[in-house]
């Protein structure tokens, strides 16, 4: 399978309600635990083999920002703000923050008035920020 390369701020953008996304810190990766820890066991593990795995933490596998933490609705909020030049696409984005599940409908309404590569632009310091404060609450050097 290939490697999807995005930038740390796409996966950050990308982070949804009740969704858990796990990091790699000394391979730069994002991982699933469960499918990492499976190269613990043999082949037919027994409850003492689920016992014996490695803890996340050993293995560098940190939970990145959650959903929560990394508040998607201000940064939105913020980009719409700032959208003078088209009135209809600023009504139309407001309006889907209204929403419970506002971030989908979001970046389709970005599509819609295609502003998703300059909302992408305006909001990667942002998710960046966001992911050097997480960075200094697991004391991860990054490069």
């Amino acid at each position: 399978m290939d490697k999807v390369e995005c930038t740390v701020a796409d996966v950050l953008m990308d982070i949804h309600n009740r969704q858990g996304v796990f990091f790699k810190a000394d391979t730069m990766e994002i991982v699933s635990p469960m499918n990492y820890l499976k190269k613990y066991l043999p082949e037919n593990p027994t409850d003492e083999d689920y016992q014996k795995l490695p803890t996340l933490e050993s293995l560098n596998i940190y939970p990145l920002p959650s959903y929560e933490f990394i508040d998607h609705k201000y940064i939105m909020s913020e980009f719409t703000h700032n959208i003078w030049d088209n009135k209809e696409a600023r009504k139309e984005l407001f309006y889907t923050l209204r929403y419970y599940d506002y971030m989908d409908k979001f970046y389709e309404c970005l599509k819609k008035y295609d502003l998703y590569d300059e909302y992408r632009d305006y909001a990667s310091d942002y998710y960046h920020f966001i992911f050097r404060e997480w960075c200094k609450k697991y004391n991860i050097k990054t490069q």
